[in-house]
């Protein structure tokens, strides 16, 4: 993922505002009562609520998910996590929604997490806040880059590179092309070691919020930011390499119905609409 596809380049017929220009990660920060974005974000963030109201919602939603997820993966034997397109360090968290490291914390001791994002708000962020005993790693770099993150994990002897390691590439292939998504879940499953696992959440067309996700497509648009859900089939064709374990690609709000150790309840509320997909799927020998 690169800088360039999160952020915007003005809104068109409106002076350029001071100030960086809006960025994803602030978006998402302000739409969770952050307090680390500028006005240009916040604006922005208006405008997506205004065609989906749920966001707010779906973020949050996307946070317990990525603490059910590492959990479920600790369970399994995955001490190693890769957070691929991190994001800033969120302010709002309880047992529901921690960050990964913490999350799998709760499950096992020997864990070490590896936070990547080219975004340097949430390298610092990270690197400050989620820094660990030494068992936490901030990297400021390109997602994409599996080769060279896998190699400064060695070169650091942060990462046990004989051993699976769990990535986490949650709301992130997104943000890419279809060439640059295929290629980056290829990758994934070319670099890392057998075995591994990748935990995956995208934004998705053909559900009942197809139209709210077409129109914040439209609103990125016009900010230059390039957004791209995907359908079902479409997310399922991404991950063409990988072995997709049970419930398989399934709504992210619906993901550990009735499944595994950390299964929640069929979701109701409107804090539980994401409008998107989500898989945990592992890799073989190449």
């Amino acid at each position: 993922m690169t800088s360039t596809s999160l952020v915007a380049t003005g809104l068109p017929g409106r002076p350029e505002p001071a100030g960086p220009p809006a960025h994803v990660a602030r978006v998402w920060d302000h739409l969770t009562n952050g307090s680390d974005n500028y006005a240009q974000d916040r604006d922005l963030a208006d405008r997506l609520t205004a065609v989906a109201p749920w966001l707010r919602s779906s973020v949050l939603a996307h946070r317990r998910h990525t603490t059910r997820a590492v959990k479920f993966l600790a369970t399994e034997g995955f001490a190693q996590y890769l957070d691929l397109g991190c994001g800033l360090p969120y302010e709002e968290r309880n047992e529901e929604m921690l960050h990964p490291y913490d999350a799998a914390r709760t499950i096992r001791d020997d864990v070490r997490t590896m936070y990547v994002d080219d975004f340097g708000a949430a390298r610092v962020g990270a690197d400050t806040i989620l820094e660990r005993e030494n068992r936490t790693l901030a990297v400021q770099a390109d997602a994409r880059s599996i080769p060279e993150l896998l190699a400064r994990a060695r070169e650091k002897k942060f990462f046990d590179l004989q051993r699976p390691i769990a990535a986490l590439a949650h709301s992130l292939p997104e943000w890419m092309d279809d060439h640059d998504a295929l290629d980056f879940l290829n990758d994934l499953h070319r670099y890392l070691p057998p075995g591994s696992a990748l935990s995956l959440t995208h934004a998705g067309t053909g559900t009942e919020h197809e139209e709210a996700v077409l129109a914040q497509r439209s609103l990125y648009a016009a900010a230059g930011i390039n957004f791209f859900p995907r359908s079902h089939g479409h997310v399922r064709a991404l991950l063409g390499r990988w072995v997709v374990q049970n419930p398989g690609v399934v709504r992210t709000e619906l993901w550990g119905t009735g499944y595994g150790p950390f299964a929640q309840r069929v979701p109701r509320k409107a804090r539980d609409v994401t409008g998107s997909y989500a898989a945990i799927a592992l890799s073989t020998a190449s």
